[in-house]
């Protein structure tokens, strides 16, 4: 009995035993992969997610909710609690998350991703409300999903798919979860307005303090209503103020410029700078429209803007862009979606100077040219001219880097003639320089060559000018005035400065830095940081970063500071350097969450009590101890930390496999698990 007991312990320890391996080796690959929910229907799968928490308690509300949920076919766009939470806090005054709304997140229809495309919109329970505009858009950077689509809803992002949900009878269903709720227009009336009616009378939508009147009578003038009213899918701007300064009629072109057909573009879904046809579209008349979103400065609020740009023009419509501020986006409605923007597109009928006026960003400039009337005078007296106008920071980068602008006295002759220099009394725009192979030679008010420049591939071509040994890149082109065209520029032309490389150079902080970039002869990973064709941000370690690195890793160190592997550094320098633009301190704590350098990303995580910033990568963190280094070709920020690891320095080693949800680790669990199983098989 003893010697059965025995054996029976013995093998009920070895269940014991391979029952904890089991669930062990299941626990590893859980932990190591995506998180699974294992639901039957929808129901299931929202009670299970933690995120939709505060959808759930919507759906307990009503007992019907539950019971379609469970056996309904459908599909369900459930936003998280932090869309939730948002939803709350910017509509405070509203109506809560009611049931009709609450109906306007489901489908009557399961709708797979795929089928985006093909059925762009798609009626919700609540049909009340406009339709549900779906879209997909290709490389996206920032998709959630594990490929490079991204998938909206309106303007929600599908932030997570589960596609193959059953009901209790076998029907599909599907559930994506959004990181916006959908909607909080709800029309007085049974059905969505059309454009035509909405922009006819706000109130249908609640949006009695706006008066869009003016424009409906221009629509009606030309004998355009069918264009707002007919069935689809299109994009209306509407603009709501309208000044008429007695400069080109508000006609059919310019009506229709404000329209873009077969497309709801919803902001995200727009895209920053992409440009989309408008229905002035002939052969006489090619005008398209973009989206532009800005952060402003010193108070991180972001502004969204609508820019028309006409490329084809004809005696009566100028060529050149016309930059308006939407006032309210994303408003769904029957026959697509409508954005409220400040004054109307494609009309020029404001002045170069009134335009310097108004810019925040051109203070500077504008108030130089102030103080110079007849500058100004000649300025107003030609009308086929170009203005290339720098903004504000191309001026303070020039306090900080050239001694000679700080000692010019703003009323001076001398003044005047940089002024000067940057008028160019011919017109040029993109265009011109399209049509005269990217390239155009002239001179300034001032008698000094100024060269534009098409730089790149189209549609992605970029404007340059070049002019008393500086390089200037267009921040904004062609913006269209009724006597002339603008370009906004990042630098102050006739006078240079040093380059990030002089700036690096001549900081004694920096002595390491540079000693390390010097390695390889000539063409060491230094003179890259000359190219003036450039706009860098240069995270460099500090003198004391390297010797900090030198104590933790000594032969790592000793390899670099001989300069045995000149690749190595290579790679680690590249690693604190970015080349997709020049972002100061204030763009890194107010408006960037990451950026993106020649090997690698980093993190930036600025500290709202200490005011310091902090730059992250694979977990290491460096502070920024002295920011805002300008040169002629970008910024320079020095660190306290240099970001590398021990597997730098590996040599003719396989590349490192770095992944924050490990296949590997979890089919290296299920191979043991199935040697254990088979091991302890074998002594049972």
């Amino acid at each position: 009995m003893d010697r059965l007991g025995s054996k029976h312990c013995k093998h009920s320890n070895k269940w014991l035993l391979r029952k904890f391996l089991i669930y062990n080796s299941i626990w590893l690959i859980l932990n190591n992969s995506m998180i699974i929910i294992d639901a039957r229907n929808a129901f299931d799968a929202i009670s299970m997610h933690p995120e939709l928490t505060m959808f759930k308690e919507l759906i307990d509300k009503e007992a019907i909710y539950p019971l379609m949920l469970n056996s309904w076919s459908m599909t369900i766009f459930a936003p998280t609690n932090q869309a939730m939470k948002n939803f709350i806090e910017n509509n405070p005054s509203s109506a809560s998350f009611d049931a009709d709304l609450f109906k306007y997140h489901i489908a009557g229809l399961p709708i797979k991703r795929e089928e985006f495309s093909n059925s762009p919109v798609v009626s919700s329970f609540a049909g009340q409300f406009a339709p549900l505009y779906l879209s997909m858009l290709e490389s996206n950077e920032n998709s959630p999903m594990n490929n490079q689509k991204s998938y909206f809803v309106n303007n929600a992002l599908i932030n997570a798919a589960i596609e193959d949900l059953k009901t209790s009878n076998g029907q599909d269903q599907a559930l994506y979860i959004i990181d916006e709720v959908l909607s909080v227009f709800k029309p007085s009336k049974s059905v969505a307005p059309t454009a035509f009616e909405l922009i006819k009378e706000p109130s249908l939508y609640g949006l009695d303090n706006i008066d869009l009147t003016q424009f409906a009578s221009h629509i009606e003038s030309n004998k355009l209503d069918s264009i707002f009213s007919s069935p689809g899918l299109h994009t209306f701007f509407v603009p709501s103020k309208i000044e008429s300064r007695g400069t080109p009629d508000f006609d059919l072109y310019v009506v229709k410029a404000h329209v873009v057909e077969n497309k709801a573009l919803f902001l995200r879904t727009m895209g920053d700078r992409r440009n989309y046809k408008t229905m002035a579209h002939d052969e006489k008349i090619d005008v398209e429209v973009s989206f532009i979103n800005k952060t402003l400065r010193f108070t991180s609020e972001k502004m969204h803007y609508v820019q028309s740009n006409t490329i084809k023009n004809d005696a009566v419509h100028k060529a050149g862009r016309v930059l308006s501020r939407m006032i309210l986006a994303n408003i769904p409605i029957k026959n697509g979606v409508m954005h409220i923007i400040e004054k109307p597109l494609m009309l020029m009928d404001m002045s170069i100077r009134d335009f310097l006026r108004e810019q925040t960003k051109l203070k500077r400039f504008h108030g130089l040219l102030e103080k110079h009337p007849d500058v100004l005078s000649e300025l107003n007296r030609h009308s086929n001219k170009t203005v290339l106008a720098p903004d504000d920071n191309a001026f303070a980068n020039l306090v900080d880097n050239n001694q000679k602008f700080a000692g010019i006295d703003e009323n001076s002759e001398e003044m005047k003639k940089l002024l000067r220099q940057h008028l160019v009394y011919q017109q040029v725009s993109s265009s011109d320089l399209r049509r005269n192979a990217g390239y155009a030679n002239l001179s300034s008010a001032s008698n000094i060559p100024v060269v534009f420049r098409l730089i790149g591939i189209e549609p992605h071509s970029r404007l340059t000018v070049e002019s008393g040994d500086v390089n200037a890149t267009s921040l904004m082109s062609d913006i269209g005035a009724s006597d002339g065209i603008l370009h906004i520029i990042d630098r102050v032309l006739g006078m240079p400065f040093n380059s990030i490389l002089e700036k690096v150079i001549d900081n004694p902080l920096l002595n390491s830095t540079l000693n390390i970039g010097s390695q390889g002869g000539t063409q060491n990973w230094n003179t890259k940081l000359a190219d003036q064709n450039k706009r860098y941000t240069f995270f460099a370690p500090s003198n004391q970063a390297w010797s900090e690195f030198s104590l933790e890793n000594p032969s790592e160190f000793k390899q670099l500071d001989n300069g045995i592997y000149p690749s190595i550094s290579r790679t680690i320098l590249d690693r604190h350097l970015s080349a997709k633009g020049q972002f100061n301190k204030k763009d890194l704590e107010q408006s960037l969450k990451k950026v993106d350098t020649i090997q690698g990303e980093l993190l930036i995580i600025p500290d709202a009590k200490t005011r310091e910033i902090y730059v992250e990568w694979e977990g290491k963190k460096a502070k920024i101890i002295e920011s805002d280094i300008y040169g002629l070709n970008g910024v320079v920020h020095i660190i306290d930390k240099v970001l590398a690891k021990r597997r730098d320095f590996k040599v003719n080693s396989a590349p490192n496999i770095h992944c924050h949800q490990s296949p590997l680790l979890s089919i290296l669990s299920f191979v043991c698990l199935c040697l254990m199983h088979w091991k302890l098989s074998q002594h049972s």
